[in-house]
């Protein structure tokens, strides 16, 4: 229960605390990567960055504009030096999914594909390595938790995420509104990022209601995966189709890019249907509601 935050506490020490909780589970990840192997530590990491970005961000207004650009930026920027490792292997994972997924497609129709994937991704994991990049992130987040110390969040109870909570829910609103509107792979990819914040700040605040809470994290959850998978067979395809020289080989191109589309629109549809059903109510109706949950939950013994 550490990214919760707590009854009858102070809203300024739960918020830094999830916070620092994650940043160290960072640090300790990276320092087992013997242990965890690169690959799954650099996942944790990057999931640890998203968290703490959701938690920034729940605070967005009563930390001040300055300080919020500040911490969103430190926490973009540190994910984004691990991106390229995480990608490839994501390439690999999108590719046996969906083999998996359309069963009837035999398994080696893209071996040759899936080699030149990981010759890529060997080649990141390398560069990563040699760069020393993973020590240099781990100092970087040991001065990111030394930070955390001196946010100054300005309210302390309900209001202090109150307009900020709004704001996530209204982005996930328009998200959903543009990517019914114009379903262009950037716009559902956008839509997602506000999801996966919303999802987040949720299980922040599960203690609020668990039952209910617990209900909204799952399903934000479930359409966060949806969008994810839409998300990497389109990075997939853009690859593929950027570089036909390496990639088509026994004329499986074709193929592939004819699977990538039906399992994007059986994606985009299932993320619509549970969107809108996620993002059915108004922004303040939304935030007035989980605030009369709060408002309960710091009344009970």
């Amino acid at each position: 229960m550490t990214y919760r935050l707590k009854a009858h506490k102070s809203v300024s020490k739960g918020i830094k605390r999830i916070a620092s909780e994650q940043i160290e589970k960072a640090i300790s990840e990276l320092s087992a990567t013997d242990e965890l192997g690169v690959d799954e530590a650099v996942h944790q990491v990057r999931k640890r960055l998203k968290k703490t970005r959701a938690v920034v961000r729940l605070i967005r207004d009563s930390l001040g504009k300055k300080s919020y650009k500040r911490e969103n930026a430190r926490f973009r920027d540190l994910g984004r030096n691990l991106a390229s490792l995480r990608d490839g292997k994501v390439q690999i994972e999108a590719l046996n999914k969906l083999t998996t997924h359309f069963a009837d497609i035999a398994p080696e129709t893209f071996t040759d594909m899936r080699q030149e994937l990981q010759v890529d991704y060997r080649r990141e994991y390398q560069q990563v390595l040699n760069e020393g990049i993973l020590i240099s992130i781990k100092n970087q987040l040991k001065d990111a938790k030394e930070a955390i110390a001196d946010w100054t969040i300005e309210a302390n109870d309900w209001s202090a995420i109150d307009k900020s909570l709004k704001r996530i829910y209204h982005q996930g609103c328009k998200g959903l509104d543009q990517s019914r509107s114009k379903p262009t792979a950037e716009n559902f990819h956008e839509w997602r990022k506000r999801v996966k914040y919303l999802r987040y700040q949720l299980e922040i605040l599960n203690q609020i209601w668990s039952e209910v809470m617990k209900q909204w994290v799952d399903q934000t959850h479930n359409l966060s995966d949806y969008l994810g998978e839409d998300h990497d067979l389109a990075v997939l395809e853009e690859l593929v189709l950027s570089q036909q020289e390496r990639f088509d080989r026994e004329d499986t191109l074709e193929t592939l890019t004819a699977l990538i589309d039906r399992r994007r629109q059986e994606l985009q549809s299932a993320a619509i249907f549970l969107g809108k059903r996620i993002y059915t109510e108004k922004p303040k109706d939304f935030t007035a509601r989980l605030g009369n949950y709060w408002q309960v939950w710091q009344t009970e013994i």
